[in-house]
């Protein structure tokens, strides 16, 4: 039931290592990334999907975080 889970909530499309630490490493860290969206997402009591939370953190990464606060509040942002 985990691996099932993992693979239709965390985005691991392949895998970067061979060794069994490069593994858990990247599961780890998409695991964690996870958590970090639903925190995100409980923090600013969205209503909005995580998959829609994800596509603007990408989208906003290097932009402050009052722009992407606006976008959940749904305020414009000047």
């Amino acid at each position: 039931m985990f691996f099932k889970w993992l693979k239709q909530h965390v985005e691991i499309k392949h895998f970067y290592g061979m060794s069994k630490t490069a593994l858990q490493n990247q599961i780890y860290i998409a695991l964690i990334t996870y958590c970090l969206h639903v925190l995100i997402q409980l923090e600013t009591k969205s209503k909005k999907s995580l998959l829609r939370i994800s596509r603007w953190l990408k989208a906003a990464l290097w932009k402050p975080a009052y722009i992407w606060l606006r976008r959940f509040e749904k305020k414009a942002v000047p």
